[in-house]
């Protein structure tokens, strides 16, 4: 990401929905932001994420505006639990 003061609040709920892949296994899922303080560094997550599929440590972070309503994602309807 090229802006790394950017945080969650900076991409607001209704407009946008984060989405996380495993770059190991393919897993993907939507970011329950209930679980994520608003005011954290976009960059930090990453770091700090685990798939719940197979353990590992490296994802990305995708962010999708999803204001326009109507939009999924192979199934994955934004703030559902991926699992």
């Amino acid at each position: 990401m090229a802006a790394p003061d950017n945080t969650l609040s900076d991409f607001p709920a209704k407009a946008f929905t984060v989405f996380v892949w495993c770059d190991v296994c393919g897993h993907q899922g939507a970011v329950d932001r209930g679980n994520v303080p608003e005011s954290i560094p976009m960059q930090t997550p990453q770091a700090k994420l685990v798939c719940s599929a197979c353990g590992a440590r490296q994802v990305s972070i995708r962010i999708a505006y999803t204001g326009a309503g109507g939009f999924s994602y192979h199934g994955t309807t934004p703030g559902a639990d991926p699992d």
